[in-house]
């Protein structure tokens, strides 16, 4: 072999060696467990007046708070069934489902994700931590899985904290005052979920939070929560890791849906506002699947951090605690946030008649069709004219109809499901 044949041979091999070191060091970066934080901060850089009305919010949850446990209300304990609707957005263009690396996951890894969420907000997670049979509670919260929406989309991974939009287009949302809507799909900068906070819109001593205005302000159509589908559920050929593998990602961001705040309050020793979960000085981001105790010093105070809650950044396995104040806390924003106590609202309605309800009439541009069907059953959608001619034909759960390119007039919005039909009347000006 020549010289040259050797330093080429030398030099080839420095490269391989050199990829390969570089590939090793991007699979060993830690993985980034939330992007609540960062998309909430984009929301308020984009639209500052959000700042001080989370701080008005923050005042009506703690007041609704306390007047809760002073009346004791009696629908303390009832349960609340929140209807989910999972958009599955991948880019298999043959629309094949599972395996390895396809974001078009199973229907039984998306009931899985349903299970996880019902065994963790019941208090059923099995699990025994140091704090878990002292503090976990039954959140009272139930999650019923009403439809899958999968959509091929040639773009292979989103970004978590600048794409909700794009994901919204191109599965637009259910009515978010109806229904917990969950995008599923590759995330980029190796996070694993985020959601959009809830916000109290109506500031009065009794809010209801039952108004139906939806300020784009507040990013109604992409209100809900995104997950990398490689941590979404478990016990899946699609779920790789061995510290994230069992859907408590997905659990950790509906908290933060229902109003929860990490533990360590976002800031070293913060608070979350809730004072069952004892002070940490920050989140316990770690690979240590054995759960060994993490403790913090905060104002003098030695404590044991709860790295069994949900709202830490503790591995799947390690987690298995809401406490009584977070569940106040969520049952709080169940009443106050306008879109959660709208979606309740109906959850409540047990009655076997179909209703309908469009607003606003008369409308210009966009006509919103709130629709209640028994067990939350699929619906179609048919649009005519006066003169009958059919504007739009068997649209599955149409929530949202654009009309501002319609001639102004009236029109008859049919709505049908489970044998049953109900037709209202609009105007379009």
């Amino acid at each position: 072999m020549t010289n040259l044949s050797s330093k080429l041979l030398l030099i080839l091999l420095l490269i391989v060696i050199s990829k390969t070191f570089v590939l090793a060091q991007g699979s060993n970066l830690p993985l980034n467990r939330c992007a609540s934080d960062e998309l909430n901060a984009l929301m308020i850089s984009k639209h500052p007046a959000l700042q001080s009305l989370r701080m008005k919010s923050e005042e009506a949850i703690q007041t609704r708070i306390k007047a809760n446990r002073a009346s004791l209300r009696k629908n303390a304990d009832e349960t609340i069934t929140i209807p989910v609707v999972v958009h599955v957005v991948h880019s298999k263009d043959d629309n094949t489902m599972g395996g390895q690396g396809n974001a078009n996951i199973t229907d039984a890894q998306i009931q899985s994700q349903i299970d996880v969420l019902n065994e963790d907000y019941g208090n059923a997670s099995g699990y025994k931590g140091y704090y878990t049979d002292s503090l976990g509670v039954d959140t009272g919260i139930r999650f019923k899985l009403v439809n899958i929406v999968r959509t091929f989309n040639d773009k292979e991974q989103f970004s978590p904290i600048t794409d909700a939009d794009e994901l919204a287009g191109i599965s637009p949302a259910w009515l978010t005052n109806r229904y917990l809507n969950i995008w599923v799909c590759r995330l980029s900068d190796r996070y694993l979920g985020t959601s959009q906070f809830p916000v109290v819109t109506e500031l009065t001593d009794l809010t209801a939070g039952l108004s139906t205005a939806e300020d784009e302000a507040l990013r109604s159509l992409t209100d809900g929560v995104i997950i990398d589908f490689r941590y979404f559920g478990r016990n899946s050929p699609a779920i790789t890791s061995s510290v994230y593998n069992l859907g408590r990602t997905t659990t950790h961001e509906v908290g933060h849906w229902l109003g929860l705040i990490h533990i360590w309050g976002d800031r070293n020793c913060g608070t979350d506002h809730c004072n069952d979960t004892p002070t940490a000085f920050t989140k316990n981001e770690t690979t240590d699947i054995s759960c060994t105790p993490v403790f913090s010093e905060c104002r003098g105070t030695m404590t044991r951090n709860m790295i069994e809650n949900y709202m830490d950044y503790s591995p799947d396995v390690c987690m298995s605690v809401f406490t009584n104040d977070q569940k106040e806390r969520m049952h709080a924003v169940l009443e106050l946030s306008p879109r959660r106590a709208k979606l309740v609202e109906f959850s409540k309605i047990s009655g076997e008649d179909l209703l309908v309800d469009l607003y606003p009439n008369p409308v210009s541009e966009t006509l919103t069709a709130n629709v209640f069907t028994p067990n939350f059953q699929l619906y179609t959608v048919e649009v005519f004219n006066q003169r009958g001619q059919r504007m739009v034909s068997g649209a599955t759960n149409l929530n949202y109809l654009q009309v501002d390119k319609f001639p102004s007039g009236l029109y008859y919005y049919k709505v049908s499901s489970g044998g049953q039909t109900v037709t209202k009347r609009f105007v379009v000006r």
